[in-house]
């Protein structure tokens, strides 16, 4: 008979962290590469998990399958993997650009594996999470420290295989500040433009049209 295993359930926060563009790249590597690939992921990542208290569950080829206990601490945790990876990428004659997606929910534990809904719906997150990027769901936004994460809502977003929408969030970035600075630049002369169009059409019918009806 088999034994029976013991199956736990708890709230966590669940977190993906895999490697953009995994399959094109090792596809070109020779084994000592790999090794190398691996080596420097496993080394960038690990340290940046137990510092904030994360447990890695299992690693799955490129993808880590990480749970904390605090959904900040999670989210802390990506930022600083972002940013040791863009450091890292300056120098690397072979850059590695990770995503990294964040859910809260229940999980069922068994045999030190984690399964269920947030596990499948972190999965799906992950899946439409760009390069540079870590995008956390409403469940993470609502128990997180605001004060502590600098973010940008993303709307409701219809995911793969869930029935109802999930809304989204995503951590600012470096690159979302020059953008912001770009579009006030681009609205600073928008307006400008504007308001020398307004002039100009004041200064034609003051000229033009004004004494036309003087003349009337």
């Amino acid at each position: 008979m088999t034994p029976k295993v013991a199956e736990t359930s708890e709230i966590l926060t669940v977190v993906f962290i895999d490697i953009v563009g995994y399959t094109k790249t090792t596809a070109q590597l020779s084994r000592e590469e790999f090794t190398q690939l691996h080596d420097t992921f496993d080394n960038i990542t690990l340290p940046l998990i137990e510092k904030h208290s994360g447990k890695v569950i299992k690693k799955i080829g490129d993808a880590f399958l990480i749970t904390f206990r605090s959904p900040t601490n999670a989210v802390l945790c990506g930022t600083e993997l972002q940013n040791a990876f863009e450091q890292h990428n300056k120098r690397a004659k072979r850059p590695i650009r990770i995503r990294v997606a964040i859910h809260t929910g229940e999980v069922i534990i068994r045999n030190d594996d984690v399964f269920g809904e947030a596990v499948n719906t972190t999965s799906r997150i992950e899946g439409i999470t760009e390069a540079n990027e870590i995008v956390f769901s409403e469940a993470v936004f609502s128990a997180m420290n605001k004060r502590e994460v600098p973010y940008i809502h993303l709307g409701l977003k219809k995911l793969k295989g869930m029935k109802f929408p999930i809304r989204l969030f995503r951590v600012k970035s470096g690159y979302d500040e020059i953008l912001r600075r770009r579009r006030m630049i681009v609205t600073f002369f928008e307006r400008l433009i504007l308001l020398g169009l307004i002039a100009l059409a004041v200064y034609l019918i003051i000229k033009y049209v004004l004494p036309y009806f003087e003349l009337i």
